[in-house]
């Protein structure tokens, strides 16, 4: 018999304040070791916040965690788009995929789950922010 834990594979995906709520759900939705992926989106590195807590969840969980810091200019290429996301989370299409964050943000990133193939049923958004 196959657990439900075994069933869904996850991507969180957070900007900013955005990690609040997704940071709950690192610690406490069922996912097998390896199925469960963080993306926390921050224009630098002292913008993450919770980065000890997320480290230790995410090791106890076997869980993999991306922290995307830097500024647009400062980024070659867009670490967001539906290319890089596929590249950073194998099988992404077969996720569900949760995303917390500024609107903008989390309509840029809806548009490139939607053109690299993730069916709009896995997407779930939640606008966050100051």
């Amino acid at each position: 018999m196959t657990s439900f834990a075994t069933l869904i594979h996850w991507c969180y995906l957070a900007g900013g304040v955005g990690i609040t709520p997704l940071r709950a759900l690192l610690e406490t939705l069922p996912a097998a070791p390896g199925d469960l992926t963080l993306i926390y989106r921050v224009s630098s590195m002292r913008d993450v916040v919770f980065r000890r807590e997320l480290e230790q969840l995410a090791a106890r969980r076997a869980a993999q965690v991306w922290f995307v810091a830097g500024t647009r200019d400062e980024l070659d290429v867009n670490p967001l788009s539906g290319g890089e996301l596929t590249k950073r989370v194998p099988g992404l299409i077969d996720h569900d995929v949760y995303l917390c964050g500024p609107p903008g943000l989390t309509s840029a990133v809806t548009r490139e789950l939607l053109d690299a193939g993730v069916r709009r049923r896995h997407i779930h958004r939640e606008s966050f922010e100051f």
